[in-house]
């Protein structure tokens, strides 16, 4: 397998929609927008890694709640607004009464909610493990609600033209999960750092999830993100789990 490296979402989808990549680390809602763009990408596993909701150092806020009125720095229309979505939803915090601030590049996110420009920001490990490095306060995580929605797909062609080679992938990323079980950190860390291009001084703050061998998406939370799309009208069509889940490659 060849691992390609992106700076972006949009350099990333660019490359999938000109057959570039056979398939991608993403999330359900690129997967369902490349489904509603006619591009037949399939769920094969969920994968791990977390998103923190957090209060700048000086907001003076300590807790979902303490958001209302307040400036929260994302990406629209994405994972990232979805994800800030459910985390104020399930604190009993309308995602209307708080001030959405449209950021997308995640290093200007970071640098503005420590500056003090925004009042908080949803952002992923490693970022949001330096800002908590920094000062800021964690209000809210996906390893606390349980919500990922972080996600492996392939291409329905690519499937069906290389299915032996997608399940050797996955026999792969199952070998390297037990060996990140069972490995102390600063055998790798190094090695992640550079492979990501994360900033050098997220070396003593970064916290890798909990990694788990490959399984297929949870239904649940495959539901509530197209029920979310529709509700903000971002797509047109009506998908099934069980259209857009390929449950054959992990048997």
């Amino acid at each position: 397998a060849n691992i390609l490296h992106f700076k972006s979402a949009r350099d990333r989808d660019s490359a999938l929609q000109s057959g570039k990549l056979d398939g991608m680390v993403c999330d359900y809602l690129a997967i369902v927008f490349a489904n509603e763009g006619g591009y037949d990408l399939r769920f094969i596993s969920k994968s791990d890694g977390n998103i923190k909701l957090l209060a700048g150092k000086d907001s003076g806020i300590d807790s979902v709640d303490g958001l209302k009125g307040k400036k929260i720095g994302m990406s629209l229309n994405t994972v990232m607004e979805y994800t800030a979505d459910k985390m104020l939803e399930v604190s009993q915090v309308s995602p209307d009464d708080t001030e959405k601030i449209a950021i997308p590049q995640l290093p200007t996110r970071l640098e503005m909610l420590e500056n003090g420009k925004i009042d908080a920001a949803i952002l992923p490990d490693p970022l949001a493990g330096l800002a908590v490095k920094n000062g800021a306060q964690i209000l809210a995580s996906t390893d606390e609600l349980a919500n990922k929605c972080i996600a492996i797909a392939f291409s329905e062609k690519s499937i069906e033209k290389n299915t032996a080679e997608i399940k050797a992938v996955f026999r792969a990323y199952n070998n390297a999960v037990e060996y990140l079980q069972s490995a102390d950190p600063t055998q790798y860390i190094d090695y992640v750092i550079e492979k990501q291009g994360f900033p050098a001084e997220t070396k003593d703050s970064i916290i890798l999830p909990e990694y788990k061998k490959a399984e297929l998406p949870e239904e649940n939370i495959f539901i509530d993100v197209i029920n979310w799309l529709k509700d903000k009208n971002l797509i047109k069509e009506n998908y099934e789990y069980k259209d857009l889940v390929n449950d054959a490659i992990l048997r």
